[in-house]
């Protein structure tokens, strides 16, 4: 009995990384032929976007990303390469060694257009009130 629970909870694990895996391909997908962003890119202006402030610290945004702090910023070296001015570097004034990294306007509106991609995206590959209720049990069984 323990090893069919095994199985069962592998091919669980395995049914929830494919579906993410599928759903994160078609936003990157989806995101780079409408908005010119990453999936990375659109995370790096959601956490700023959601920031006090619109800005953070490079070291901040590594876990926030999923990225080391080298991969971090050379993300936002890339992104301000790209010259749409979504971002702004500036020194911290209490910490001179801490770089942040902030949100312009035009970031926000870039953001702004890619949230709406992004949950058109969610919408039709995740069933709404299921997905919901799944997410609600998760937390439910981690605590």
């Amino acid at each position: 009995m323990k090893n069919v629970l095994n199985n069962d909870l592998i091919n669980n694990w395995l049914a929830l990384t494919y579906i993410q895996m599928n759903v994160a391909n078609t936003l990157e997908a989806n995101l780079q032929e409408k908005h010119q962003l990453s999936l990375k890119e659109f995370y790096l202006l959601l956490f700023l976007y959601e920031a006090p402030d619109m800005k953070l610290k490079l070291q901040q945004l590594e876990s926030m990303v999923g990225l080391s702090q080298s991969a971090v910023s050379r993300l936002v070296s890339r992104f301000e390469a790209k010259g749409c001015g979504a971002l702004k570097r500036h020194a911290c004034d209490d910490d001179r060694r801490s770089i942040y990294t902030s949100l312009t306007q035009i970031g926000q509106d870039k953001i702004n257009l890619a949230k709406v991609t992004f949950n058109e995206i969610l919408s039709e590959a995740l069933p709404g009130k299921d997905l919901e209720q799944l997410l609600q049990q998760m937390l439910h069984l981690k605590q």
